[in-house]
């Protein structure tokens, strides 16, 4: 028996997220994607870029936690689905209106000195990147990369910005070699390290550092030996590989404005420990570009060049990233080393340990500290990650503070009265044969076992 009147309401018209955007010449689609939601891209026709890696056509590619940009070149059309925290198109008359004509002006001079350097059996340009927070920094570091893969360069690229932590986890410094495409899905942008499961983009091979803090600032001595350490590793590369060395580097660092003293100190010991002759000033920053022009008029790097320092401004799509956005970022960056993606589903060795086995060290507080004090494992330190250290358990605290890294694992319960811990580790194998450190930063992350 039907109720007269119910029969004739409407049923609920279904949610269509998916839309066409069109794009002109030199126009970029900015969106941002919420970290509990996946946004989907697919190039119908015509070119376009995101931070400098090509879209293949017909190629869905998947976003999630991520503020970010799609740009053309010669216009496209693109397939959306999924809803975005926000988005809209940014629309300029011509190029020269495009921030992407001084990034990609830039990239031509780079490659012009690339290929002198070559021709002379020299080290290509190193490229300091610079400028305040949110200022566009790693995003112009991974274009000027993507771009250089595109010309079948192999730069160098250096992360000294922990925050950051690229093909890494956050609190790390990083530095790899870039021959092939980069992952855009990826949380970091850049794509994955080796891990215990297949790639489709090629993975990298990253030398990685712990520094363990969030700034330069909060323990300027060990920033700077973990800087030296990273150059001497670089030179190295540069003495192996010619290719290598004719494309030279690329060096993402701290957010730094023109009145951060100890910042700017860690600048100058960044060049002059690198060999810096090209400084990126962004933000249209002249305080900071004052203050470097001071510390390096009529200065010459290590190999005799003159050092050149260029203002850009800053490009109107850089996204403002608040506390809570980096928070979440660092935890997507945590739970996709262990765990991948959709693209790149992870299979973590859960293991447990005694807790007699394991050799732990804090980072301490305080700058008068020990590079490193001895701890235990207590089930404080529950979800909270750890850091496996490339040393042995003889060498020295310092040695052990300043030595690369193996890798993580996580920290899922700990039994002190069973003395065990339940371990999670990105592969198999035995975790008392080298040091972990414990470090404050980044935070405790949310329970990765559920």
């Amino acid at each position: 028996m039907s109720i007269p009147g119910l029969g004739n309401i409407p049923n609920d018209a279904p949610i269509i997220t998916k839309r066409s955007i069109k794009l002109s010449p030199y126009w970029e689609w900015r969106f941002e994607a919420g970290f509990s939601s996946q946004v989907t891209v697919r190039l119908i026709n015509g070119t376009a870029e995101k931070d400098g890696t090509e879209l293949a056509q017909n190629q869905v590619y998947r976003f999630s936690g991520i503020k970010s940009k799609i740009f053309t070149w010669t216009g496209c059309e693109l397939e959306v689905d999924g809803a975005c925290l926000d988005e809209f198109v940014e629309e300029y008359a011509n190029l020269v209106d495009t921030p992407m004509n001084s990034y990609m002006n830039l990239h031509y001079k780079l490659t012009a000195l690339r290929a002198n350097a070559r021709r002379d059996a020299a080290k290509g340009p190193r490229v300091m990147v610079v400028g305040p927070p949110n200022s566009g920094k790693t995003t112009l570091v991974r274009t000027l990369t993507a771009y250089a893969t595109r010309c079948e360069d192999q730069p160098l690229v250096v992360n000294l910005d922990p925050k950051e932590g690229m093909l890494s986890v956050p609190g790390t410094l990083t530095s790899s070699a870039f021959a092939s495409v980069m992952d855009i899905e990826s949380p970091d942008g850049w794509g994955s390290s080796p891990s215990s499961g297949p790639s489709v983009v090629p993975v990298k091979l990253p030398v990685v550092f712990y520094y363990g803090y969030s700034t330069p600032e909060q323990d300027p001595k060990t920033y700077k030996s973990l800087v030296s350490n990273m150059a001497g590793m670089v030179t190295e590369r540069f003495s192996q590989d010619v290719e290598v060395r004719g494309a030279g580097l690329l060096i993402d660092t701290p957010a730094v404005n023109g009145q951060d003293k100890a910042g700017m100190d860690c600048l100058v010991h960044i060049a002059e420990e690198y060999s810096v002759n090209i400084i990126i000033v962004l933000d249209n920053s002249q305080r900071l570009y004052s203050e470097l022009s001071k510390r390096f008029k009529n200065a010459t790097s290590s190999l005799g060049d003159t050092i050149s320092i260029v203002l850009l401004d800053k490009s109107s799509g850089v996204a403002e990233r608040n506390e809570s956005w980096v928070s979440q970022s660092h935890q997507a960056a945590i739970k996709h080393y262990f765990f991948g993606d959709s693209n790149q589903t992870l299979s973590p060795f859960t293991q447990q340990v005694d807790l007699s086995a394991l050799t732990l060290y804090q980072i301490p507080q305080g700058l008068a500290q020990p590079a490193l004090e001895s701890m235990d494992l207590t089930p404080a330190l529950e979800q909270w990650t750890l850091t496996i250290m490339n040393a042995s358990l003889r060498d020295s605290v310092d040695a052990i503070r300043t030595s690369t890294v193996m890798g993580f694992v996580y920290v899922a319960h700990v039994d002190s009265e069973k003395n065990k811990a339940k371990i999670l580790a990105p592969v198999a194998g035995r975790l008392g044969d080298h040091p972990m450190i414990w470090g404050k930063w980044p935070e405790p992350n949310i329970n990765l076992l559920g």
